[in-house]
């Protein structure tokens, strides 16, 4: 009997400090999807955010009447599968993706930065651009350059 009871308190003692800790560690790989702050969208929801990036259904955006430039860092990092997984992709699915876009209606695929600043850059300089970030890089300056759209 002493041992179930001993047994029973640090079974609830370790699944008291896992949910705790849990509650308490923001959420790995939280991303910001970003656009030129002169695309007047200022909106889109996860499935949206999918068929822009992936273009589709739709190669240019409604209204100004661009290409759609989709944004990609080279490297491998928590934003980028992070990102990935809201397309609902694997690195490697992602790849295979654009070439057969590229091989099939000569698209050009996305356009690749080694940094977050080189992608915001091009966003902020590209009108049809559409991008991610890191939830935690979102600054008022960044706010000044482009347009976050989504957030996860």
């Amino acid at each position: 009997m002493k041992a179930t009871l001993i047994r029973s308190t640090i079974c609830i003692i370790f699944f008291s400090l896992v949910s705790f800790d849990m509650r308490y560690i923001p959420p790995a790989g939280s991303i910001a999807i970003i656009i030129n702050k002169e695309n007047p969208v200022s909106e889109l929801s996860a499935s949206e955010v999918k068929l822009y990036y992936l273009r589709r259904i739709k190669k240019r955006w409604p209204v100004i009447n661009k290409n759609i430039r989709p944004a990609d860092l080279k490297k491998s990092c928590e934003e980028r599968e992070a990102f990935y997984a809201l397309l609902g992709f694997s690195g490697f699915q992602v790849e295979q993706y654009f070439i057969t876009k590229q091989l099939q209606n000569a698209e050009r695929p996305p356009d690749k930065f080694a940094t977050e600043a080189e992608l915001i850059d091009f966003v902020a300089g590209e009108i049809g651009a559409i991008g991610y970030i890191k939830a935690s890089s979102v600054t008022p300056e960044i706010m000044e350059r482009v347009k976050v759209v989504f957030t996860r």
